[in-house]
């Protein structure tokens, strides 16, 4: 059997796609995946239990239209649209698969051959976590759930990179290093840099090294944060793979909910993020190595991108934090991990 599971993006969407790529594995044994995802993420998944084939994909009109006549030569059985936009659709249909799953969104319901609901609420009040959302959709076609702890993939060029990203950034001691995450993929969703400059601080008194794990177009943010707490370190620039070589080798990511803490906790390194608008029910990983932070205002959980009076963040002081980050990377310290003559060199 033949199998075509679609993802283009984001970081963390991409992650939290793996439990599903998972389930299907498990279900279908003998079944050959091949993903769709954008180029960044292509080398987390490689290697992955069951991914025959990760396929890289572009953004452009051009890039969708080539990638489409190619799956349409390839005669897959099944094709499933973990995304659920418009281009992920026309790749889905354009597969020629027989089964085609995806979610009952309208405008691309018509795509599908099975369709799913995108959420669904556990009980009262409760958000379904994203992981369990693709899992559903992966049941749907035969798969068989193993569980919702996402995994990625980690090469021996990556981790020898990540060696030398550590360096150039400065760091002495990667296994007592934290990675904070300053900026978020929305405004309101970014904590106050000056409470994450005030959270670097007070974690490098306590004789922590602070890392910044930055992104494209996050250069403003980084450069307030670094002014306001000089001794943080930078990661240089590098690419995803890279940056999940650098994360495995630190003693915990903090920040804001975002996919770097996705990644991290794929790599079994304990987290800590606060959250206002976003939901923790949603976005915070399962385990107790994962902790968060939610503002108590009233509004929270709104997944507003702009507030007119946002202080769900601003509330959440950086004192504060500080206690409740300290207490949660020294309680769920681990032993740094044997990664092999890689990331030694």
């Amino acid at each position: 059997m033949k199998l075509l599971a679609i993802r283009p993006r984001t970081l963390g969407d991409v992650v939290l796609t793996t439990p599903a790529l998972r389930a299907l594995a498990r279900g279908l044994p003998g079944a050959a995946i091949d993903v769709v995802t954008e180029r960044p993420y292509a080398g987390l998944l490689h290697g992955l239990p069951g991914v025959a084939r990760v396929i890289p994909m572009g953004r452009t009109t051009r890039d969708t239209t080539r990638l489409a006549l190619e799956l349409s030569h390839t005669r897959y059985d099944v094709a499933v649209d973990f995304f659920g936009n418009p281009r992920s659709a026309l790749l889905a249909r354009a597969s020629g698969a027989p089964v085609r799953a995806g979610y009952d969104l309208r405008g691309r319901r018509n795509a599908y051959t099975i369709r799913v609901p995108r959420s669904v609420a556990p009980a009262s009040g409760e958000r379904e976590y994203a992981a369990a959302v693709h899992v559903r959709l992966a049941v749907a076609v035969g798969g068989v759930p193993d569980g919702l702890d996402a995994r990625v993939a980690v090469s021996d060029g990556s981790r020898a990179a990540a060696t030398r990203l550590l360096a150039r950034a400065g760091i002495a001691d990667p296994a007592r290093a934290v990675g904070l995450v300053p900026a978020g993929s929305w405004g309101t969703k970014t904590w106050p840099v000056s409470h994450a400059a005030a959270l670097a601080c007070r974690l490098e008194a306590a004789g922590r090294e602070v890392l910044a794990l930055t992104g494209p177009g996050e250069e403003p943010v980084i450069a307030a944060l670094t002014a306001l707490a000089p001794g943080v370190r930078v990661l240089p620039p590098c690419d995803v793979p890279q940056l999940a070589g650098v994360i495995e080798r630190l003693a915990a990511v903090i920040g804001t909910d975002s996919g770097p803490r996705h990644v991290a906790a794929a790599l079994g390194v304990p987290t800590f993020a606060w959250f206002g608008p976003t939901h923790p029910d949603t976005w915070n990983p399962p385990g107790p190595e994962h902790g968060r932070w939610w503002t108590e205002l009233p509004c929270r959980g709104c997944d507003r991108t702009v507030c007119p009076h946002w202080n769900c963040l601003p509330s959440l002081a950086p004192d504060r934090a500080f206690e409740l980050v300290l207490d949660h990377i020294e309680r769920h310290a681990r032993h740094a991990p044997d990664l092999g003559p890689a990331a030694r060199a």
